[in-house]
């Protein structure tokens, strides 16, 4: 069997066309864009739905602040340690449920506190002075130790979990 060769005179010249242009006017751009169009505006709203669902975390953290300001200014370090436990308790009444949360005390208090997060930063300390604060309000209460106190109790505002498994 021989085999043909073809060449450029034989066939003739090969005419190629000309490029296509690119252009948006494809349908398939359209899809794209409605896709992109549909995946923005979800993203937003999940924005938004964030934003909303984290707006107790900023009243609380602006509450925690016009409060030591306002305590600090007295030098009455007793109530504001006494004022932040109490914020976190309604905000864990709040998140976790009234019945979870409000028989807690002592180191039952501190345990729940910390599997609410997973810096797990209250210890004993913590314990013993929710206590002086609470049941002997005449027991002196440090500048450091309502400061330590009450930047724990910002951190665990800004981090704990919305909700917890039971």
């Amino acid at each position: 069997m021989q085999l043909l060769q073809l060449t450029d005179d034989s066939v003739g010249k090969l005419i190629e066309p000309a490029p296509v242009p690119f252009s948006f006017g494809a349908p398939g751009w359209y899809v794209v864009g409605g896709l992109a169009l549909i995946l923005l505006i979800f993203c937003i709203y999940l924005l938004v739905m964030h934003y909303k669902s984290n707006r107790y975390r900023r009243n609380a953290l602006q509450f925690l602040a016009d409060t030591q300001k306002r305590f600090t200014a007295k030098e009455t370090f007793g109530e504001l340690v006494y004022e932040t436990h109490m914020l976190i308790k309604r905000i864990a009444m709040s998140r976790y449920g009234r019945r979870k949360v409000s028989g807690l005390r002592g180191d039952e208090w501190t345990s729940f506190i910390n599997t609410t997060w997973r810096e797990k930063a209250f210890d004993n300390n913590d314990d013993e002075l929710l206590t002086q604060t609470i049941y002997k309000p005449l027991v002196p209460v440090s500048a450091g130790q309502a400061t330590a106190f009450t930047k724990k109790a910002r951190r665990w505002i800004k981090k704990h979990k919305k909700h917890i498994k039971a």
